[in-house]
């Protein structure tokens, strides 16, 4: 691995995967208790002091938000923009976007990473922009990843929770396929980018039918698996009431627009660049799935 490394987004659940798996130094705004942390107002300047000796720069700070256009510009294009200036032209930048640059609808399926944008999300276009900011960079590697599961990422555990209640709706047929992620292959990959590779690639794992997921779910929580169906509007729509309800009385959304519009979407993969060129090698679903029912159960128990 190269000799000085440096992380952004290190406190986030990602983050803290990739520093259990590699020395890597994180770069953050306040303080928050990880190990050799260097505090940063993410300006041009201090990022060049602090960056000055690295070899590679992992880059996975940025906005979640899929709404507020601004807060997604300020979040990934205006800091990348930083972290790309600042970065000597010797280290090499990794960065994580998402497949959501392609957009719900593909234009190919399988994907790849030639296949054409058609972002549908203010997050998903400033994605994009980032992109083209890191692809500037004359060493850089920029990983399109897909919806992340695993430890970390208890959202999930709302749908196990619904599932073996037997309340759980099949969005539309079921037939569409899904490309979630497990996040210590997304990890993974993006470590051994820093010495392997060049150029964008996909991160997604099995990319399985909807029916199928929750059937594996099921089984593995001893449940019978759910058989009714819902409508992808009418899902929209409960989707867009428990938005409002949250904004503006308070508590959290059992689903939010994004998640039906991932859960819904027909989207599938090829991501044999990545296998081929950074050693990606995702587990398969069902195992992925056992592994978040045996947490579930823990955190259900404690």
């Amino acid at each position: 691995m190269a000799n000085k490394v440096y992380i952004t987004g290190a406190s986030g659940r990602l983050g803290r995967v990739i520093l259990s798996k590699c020395d890597a130094i994180p770069i953050v705004r306040k303080k928050s208790g990880l190990k050799d942390e260097i505090l940063s107002d993410f300006s041009i300047a201090n990022l060049e002091k602090i960056l000055k000796d690295a070899d590679a720069i992992i880059h996975l700070a940025g906005s979640r938000d899929f709404l507020d256009q601004k807060k997604a510009w300020e979040g990934n294009v205006e800091l990348s923009r930083k972290i790309v200036e600042a970065s000597p032209r010797t280290a090499k930048i990794i960065f994580s976007s998402s497949i959501s640059v392609y957009g719900k609808k593909l234009a190919r399926i399988p994907a790849d990473e030639k296949t054409e944008l058609h972002p549908d999300t203010p997050y998903a276009k400033t994605k994009i922009e980032a992109e083209k900011l890191v692809e500037k960079h004359p060493n850089h590697a920029i990983l399109r990843i897909g919806p992340i599961y695993g430890p970390g990422f208890e959202e999930y555990f709302k749908i196990l929770r619904l599932i073996e209640k037997g309340k759980m709706k099949i969005i539309g047929d079921g037939k569409n396929r899904i490309p979630f992620v497990q996040v210590d292959d997304v990890a993974d990959a993006i470590i051994n980018s820093i010495e392997k590779g060049i150029g964008k690639y996909v991160l997604v794992g099995e990319c399985k039918a909807q029916k199928e997921i929750f059937e594996i779910a099921a089984n593995e929580l001893g449940v019978e698996a759910p058989a009714k169906h819902t409508s992808v509007f009418l899902a929209k729509i409960f989707a867009q009431y428990e938005l409002f309800r949250s904004t503006h009385f308070g508590g959290s959304a059992k689903f939010i627009p994004e998640d039906i519009a991932v859960l819904s979407s027909d989207r599938a993969f090829n991501c044999s660049k990545a296998m081929q060129e950074i050693g990606f090698s995702p587990i398969s679903i069902k195992k992925g799935i056992s592994q978040m029912v045996q947490r579930y159960r823990k955190r259900i128990k404690s």
